[in-house]
């Protein structure tokens, strides 16, 4: 099979995912704000690499919803700031006078390196379209972090 054969648009990659454990990770620069596509809210987009053990260096994605946006129920999703003041806490280096939230994650992750601990939780069971349980993708615990030991 030569490259002449390959068509990148019909290949599909497996997802790897972090199992469900407690793991060390390293806060990457490239914060970013964007609109999620399911709920057409926007969200924080953060990216953390596993640094030790069989998955060091697996990425793994992490999204905190604008806390002035609403949830199914209609009630502000105002834990995503809680959450986030809790990782700058973790971090242990403060946001300066009027950074915002992209600034001061890249800011720290550039200059810092932090690490931090926290959990890969199990996903949230479904029901799929076909009327079938499904287990969802094991995620991170946004409030299990903690500081590296």
């Amino acid at each position: 099979m030569g490259f002449e054969t390959v068509i990148l648009k019909d290949i599909k990659l497996k997802r790897q995912t972090v199992p469900v454990g407690t793991y060390l990770f390293q806060l990457q620069p490239g914060a970013k704000y964007r609109t999620n596509q399911k709920t057409n809210a926007d969200e924080l987009n953060l990216r953390f690499d596993v640094v030790e053990g069989d998955y060091q260096g697996r990425p793994v994605y992490v999204s905190y919803p604008d806390p002035a946006s609403l949830d199914k129920n209609g009630k502000p999703k105002t834990w995503s700031s809680q959450a986030l003041k809790k990782l700058e806490i973790v971090i242990g280096h403060d946001a300066l006078e009027g950074e915002g939230l992209v600034d001061y994650f890249n800011r720290v992750a550039t200059d810092y390196a932090p690490h931090i601990q926290a959990q890969i939780v199990p996903g949230r069971a479904y029901v799929d379209e076909t009327g079938a349980k499904q287990e969802g993708d094991p995620q991170f615990g946004i409030f299990t972090v903690a500081p590296a030991a």
